[in-house]
């Protein structure tokens, strides 16, 4: 079966959404555009803001990254990106995580700022480790992720100001 909208390539997807049957490049505009949209809708930027992105290296915020590049080059939104990432400081768990932030970083030429635990508090989760034991590591690392989070969006967004 064709596609449904390019009535071209062959149909991969069919999204749940409308029910459409789509290749893989008209999935990828139809959801960029969508994304734009609500982007409109919403109001939620204005030209010459600074928006922080807050990068994990996981699938959702190396998304999230792609597709806000994407649409502020390809509608001009005029806002200013930039990348903060925490490092909890946990040896071989954020490693590969941290390179996928830092080549997201490259690849789309997004300033990042990358604060750790030991930065922000004197600490990392490995010495919080040695102290408490692992049965309540991850209630901490849990209850400071958020904090953490909003303390670097902050800082970074001065650092950029």
């Amino acid at each position: 079966m064709k596609c449904q909208i390019c009535n071209d390539k062959r149909a991969l997807i069919k999204r749940s959404k409308t029910l459409v049957k789509v290749c893989k490049d008209c999935f990828y505009w139809a959801f960029e555009e969508e994304i734009h949209q609500t982007i409109l809708d919403c109001k939620m930027f204005q030209k010459g803001q600074k928006v922080g992105i807050a990068a994990s290296g996981g699938k959702d915020s190396t998304v999230l990254i792609h597709v806000i590049s994407t649409l502020n080059d390809r509608y001009n939104y005029g806002i200013e990106l930039f990348l903060v990432s925490i490092d909890e400081g946990i040896q071989g768990y954020r490693d590969d995580s941290l390179d996928t932030v830092k080549k997201n970083q490259e690849d789309y030429g997004i300033p990042l700022s990358v604060f750790s635990y030991k930065d922000l508090y004197g600490w990392s989760m490995d010495e919080i480790v040695k102290q408490v034991g692992l049965k309540n590591n991850c209630m901490l690392a849990n209850s400071y992720s958020a904090p953490n989070l909003y303390l670097a969006l902050i800082v970074a967004s001065f650092l950029r100001s």
